[in-house]
C-alpha cells in the first residue's frame, strides 16, 4: 500500500522514508497543496522517462524499436499492427532483460545497448 505524506512533514523523516522504500518495496508520495511532486520507492522500481531505444530479441531475430520506458521481466506490451492485414495485435512478455555500456568512463556519451528478450505467450 502506498504512503501520501506533505513534503515538509517528510524532510525530517527521510532516511526512515528510503528504509521503509528498501526493506518493504513500499512507496510513499510526497505532496504539495495536495498534489504529488515527486514519490520514493525502491530503486528497482524507477523507469526511466521518454523513449529507449531498445532491441527486441525474438528467436534469435533482433528488432530496433522506441518504447516509453525499459521494460521489466513478467510485463507484457501489444503490437499493433501486427499480421499480414496489419489488423491484428500481439502481446509479447519480457524474459530478459540485458544492459550493455561500452566505452563507459573512456568517453563522455558512451554507447549503450538495452536488449529486451521477448516470448510470444
Amino acid at each position: 500500500m502506498d504512503d501520501v505524506m506533505g513534503i515538509e512533514a517528510a524532510r525530517s523523516r527521510l532516511g526512515e522514508i528510503a528504509d521503509r522504500a528498501h526493506t518493504t518495496g513500499q512507496t510513499t508520495h510526497l505532496t504539495r497543496h495536495g498534489r504529488t511532486v515527486a514519490v520514493i520507492g525502491p530503486a528497482e522500481s524507477a523507469k526511466p522517462v521518454g523513449a529507449v531505444k531498445v532491441q527486441l530479441v525474438w528467436d534469435n531475430k533482433t528488432f530496433s524499436c522506441l518504447l516509453p520506458g525499459v521494460p521489466r521481466v513478467g510485463e507484457t506490451f501489444v503490437e499493433e499492427g501486427a499480421g499480414p492485414d496489419g489488423d491484428e495485435e500481439l502481446e509479447w512478455r519480457v524474459t530478459d532483460v540485458r544492459w550493455r555500456v561500452a566505452g563507459a568512463g573512456l568517453t563522455p556519451d558512451p554507447k549503450v545497448t538495452v536488449e529486451v528478450h521477448l516470448a510470444y505467450p
